[in-house]
């Protein structure tokens, strides 16, 4: 006679304290801030397949670091083709957050970029999808180049300070 694993017991239910939770948080959603300059801070990435075809990219996900009023904005995506004639922004993207890339075949250590945080200067502008205005990375640049405008200047100068040893040198694909 075989034994049967006993069910295991589960609440009828469960009592939770929300009195402290934020009353609407939505997670991943895509950010709309001012044209301009900004300091992202890698937090995620998917390797994904583009639909209906064969080839695959990365989609990063970065949150604003810099200025300060708009680090809870929400996400700005940024894709980087991994199709051959298109490696070109991959390249830039990793060298403007301080990786060197050899010209060869390496191994790319995306979860240790994304654990450390990395940050980046990019330029966003409006981008429009499915009816909604995002932002969108339409160039990148190395964090040290952030330039710290009358606009931004108030809310950006603790956040100077606090990420002004990270990054700094350059850092070997074999460091991460």
């Amino acid at each position: 006679m075989e034994k049967t694993m006993p069910a295991p017991k589960l609440p009828s239910k469960l009592t939770v304290d929300f009195s402290d939770v934020e009353d609407r948080r939505e997670g991943g959603k895509a950010a709309h801030v001012p044209t301009g300059d900004y300091l992202l801070k890698v937090v995620g990435c998917e390797l994904k397949t583009k639909e209906g075809a064969t080839s695959k990219y990365l989609n990063w996900r970065l949150t604003i670091h810099a200025p300060d009023k708009y680090k809870n904005a929400g996400s700005i995506w940024h894709v980087t083709s991994l199709k051959p004639e298109a490696l070109w922004n991959l390249r830039n993207f990793l060298e403007d957050l301080g990786v060197k890339v050899p010209k060869s075949q390496v191994e790319v250590p995306i979860a240790a970029i994304v654990q450390k945080g990395l940050i980046i200067g990019a330029t966003l502008d409006d981008d429009e999808y499915e009816g909604k205005t995002k932002s969108k990375i339409q160039a990148t640049f190395k964090k040290d180049a952030f330039q710290v405008t009358e606009e931004n200047k108030e809310t950006t100068e603790e956040t100077d300070s606090d990420t002004e040893d990270e990054n700094l040198e350059e850092l070997d694909l074999d460091d991460l």
